[in-house]
């Protein structure tokens, strides 16, 4: 592509040159990741329309306009935006000029559509060998159900975590907001990660193929392994990670044998250090009802935060269930710098989470998500695309 890449913000990918086909969460968070550490990324969206996430609550004051979705203008912090009609051949056209220009190609469709648009990986080692290409789809590209549809919660009950939340006398619980996204959304930032670092050893591009049920998968693992080792399917258990109701919230609780006797002394109970029901893990298991008993009683005049700290300064993993506010206002947070407060042209100035990434001990500079097509000027006259010609193809509705 001629002309120079504008680099937004700052950090160690700042030559690198990214193309977003993606929608929804997984594929733009992978992007927004590499967005932060300094990328180039321009995100397509379907012109008039937009991504799928701008559709998708919450909105600003419960209004439900393109400009004022929390996910999408999360998702896509530090990004450009344009407009292309992927399934007119005008677009695809354009589309082919936008991956000689990309270094990595991120892209969610269902697996098959690129091919039949001319710009599957196949395609691309013809157009530009050196470009990675990353897909993420539900099941993979191949495989008897690379087809099916799929969601977030398919993702998770098909990747076997569903198997092992909840409690052990009732269904499987989901897991709230979009894990397996996010998930898989780490997955193809990994992967894009370790293809750039090949294709700058070699030169030469690589197909780097997610399947957010085995990101899933991956995750708890441990139950699968479980089931490798001992032929045996590992049941939902709790009575060793308890949560229970406080003052003003909840807390979780991990028992411990080598913080046993200091449990017992901080609920003021030094009696039940060498009880036989409860000092060892074996006992504990067995009288798990009557311990849980003991403790709600006692947590119950509890606080959350004073209770979490007091715990943790003797070195048993408590954890409070933290809400938004608990988030925002962490002391925690707050010294890695994770909120930012960004100022947008339709939703105005507006406090977002961060990214879990620090290069040399800081956050990254964070600019705010594009509008719809924002960029469509100075991308495709870069293009080589005057104005006069960007008048006809938006008549067209091709951007």
């Amino acid at each position: 592509m001629a002309g120079e890449t504008i680099v937004r913000g700052a950090g160690p990918l700042t030559d690198l040159r990214v193309l977003d086909l993606s929608e929804g969460v997984a594929g733009p968070f992978a992007t927004k990741l590499l967005s932060s550490l300094g990328a180039d990324v321009i995100t397509v969206e379907v012109p008039g329309r937009g991504d799928e996430s701008r559709s998708r609550p919450p909105f600003l004051a419960d209004d439900p306009h393109p400009e004022k979705s929390g996910l999408f203008l999360y998702l896509n912090t530090d990004k450009r935006s344009i407009t292309l009609d992927l399934r007119q051949p005008g677009g695809q056209a354009i589309a082919r000029k936008l991956i000689e220009w990309a270094d990595i190609v991120v892209e969610s469709f269902a697996p098959g559509q690129l091919q039949r648009w001319n710009i599957d990986y196949d395609s691309i080692e013809q157009l530009s060998p050196e470009t990675i290409l990353v897909s993420v789809s539900g099941y993979g590209q191949e495989g008897p159900y690379s087809a099916y549809e799929w969601s977030n919660l398919s993702a998770l009950a098909m990747g076997g975590l569903l198997q092992i939340t909840g409690d052990p006398d009732r269904e499987p619980l989901k897991v709230g907001g979009r894990p397996a996204e996010y998930l898989g959304g780490l997955a193809a930032f990994s992967g894009a990660m370790v293809a750039l670092y090949a294709q700058r050893a070699t030169g030469e591009g690589q197909h780097v193929d997610v399947s957010l049920t085995e990101a899933v998968a991956t995750a708890q693992m441990y139950s699968g392994l479980n089931y490798a080792y001992l032929g045996e399917n590992r049941e939902r258990v709790n009575e060793f990670a308890p949560t229970f109701r406080v003052q003003n919230g909840h807390v979780g609780v991990m028992y411990r044998q080598q913080n046993w006797a200091d449990f017992c002394r901080m609920m003021e109970r030094p009696d039940m250090i060498e009880d036989e029901r409860f000092n060892d893990m074996t006992t504990r298991r067995t009288h798990s009802a009557e311990l849980n008993e003991i403790v709600s009683a006692w947590m119950s005049t509890q606080e959350k935060r004073e209770l979490y700290h007091r715990a943790q300064a003797q070195g048993m993993p408590f954890g409070y269930i933290c809400n938004a506010r608990d988030l925002i206002e962490s002391p925690q947070y707050q010294h890695r710098e994770y909120f930012v407060e960004l100022d947008h042209p339709v939703s105005g100035r507006l406090t977002y989470p961060g990214t879990p990434l620090r290069w040399d001990g800081h956050a990254q500079p964070t600019d705010r998500a594009p509008l719809l097509g924002e960029h469509n000027g100075e991308v495709y006259n870069s293009l080589g695309y005057s104005d006069a010609e960007q008048v006809i193809l938006r008549s067209e509705q091709i951007i």
